[in-house]
């Protein structure tokens, strides 16, 4: 629903832009240089902070609802195997268009990682382990997503938003992966980087798609 709306309100021309959203789940609109309606793309990359949220809230009893400045995920150390469990889900094997949910990366999900790992989470450190493995998901899917269904070369530019874009850890992770994967692209950030507050994205989307029709348009 949201690509058309990007398309119309943030195309640059000459500037081959990735919008990525890093809400629940992580989606991205790519909008083409040339801004042709026809190479407008739109998918779910996979986990946003779903599975970070949650983790966060058990591993602080319900006193927080996130990990406040990606604090916690930073202190740990990634698990190799368990990030490669995470990254064999079919759902990252599959070409656009595709759409996930909590049903696939939510508690549940979260649920059968507790279980299956071999932790018995009862130190901060093993929490803090867990979260920096679930950043690494989320940013790896994202940097997968691109390398392989993105046109780099076009890609001038990869703009986050969303609640996940406020964690620097996950941010500059993002980073990190987009970089291994050939994308030399700057990632930014904030009201500066789209010309429209990022909260307000989705809702200018919702406000325009009611609009267009009443002006003849789609």
């Amino acid at each position: 629903l949201v690509p058309w709306c990007d398309r119309v309100l943030l195309h640059r021309p000459g500037v081959g832009q990735a919008l990525q959203n890093l809400g629940g789940m992580g989606n991205v609109t790519w909008l083409p240089p040339d801004g042709d309606p026809a190479g407008i793309l739109g998918f779910d990359t996979g986990p946003g902070v779903a599975l970070l949220d949650a983790a966060a809230q058990l591993a602080a009893r319900g006193r927080d609802r996130f990990d406040r400045e990606g604090a916690r995920a930073a202190r740990g150390k990634v698990d190799p195997a368990l990030l490669a469990t995470l990254l064999d889900d079919p759902f990252f094997r599959e070409a656009p268009p595709r759409s996930t949910g909590r049903e696939r990366f939510g508690d549940a999900r979260l649920g059968d990682i507790l279980r299956g790992w071999g932790r018995s989470m009862q130190s901060p450190g093993d929490w803090d382990d867990l979260l920096a493995t679930l950043a690494e998901l989320t940013a790896r899917s994202v940097a997968a997503a691109y390398r392989d269904f993105l046109p780099g070369p076009a890609l001038d530019r990869v703009v986050l938003a969303g609640g996940g874009a406020r964690n620097p850890h996950l941010v500059e992770r993002i980073r990190v992966a987009l970089a291994e994967t050939g994308v030399s692209a700057p990632v930014e950030t904030g009201p500066e980087a789209l010309g429209i507050d990022p909260a307000a994205r989705e809702a200018a989307a919702f406000a325009l798609l009611p609009w267009a029709p009443l002006h003849g348009g789609p």
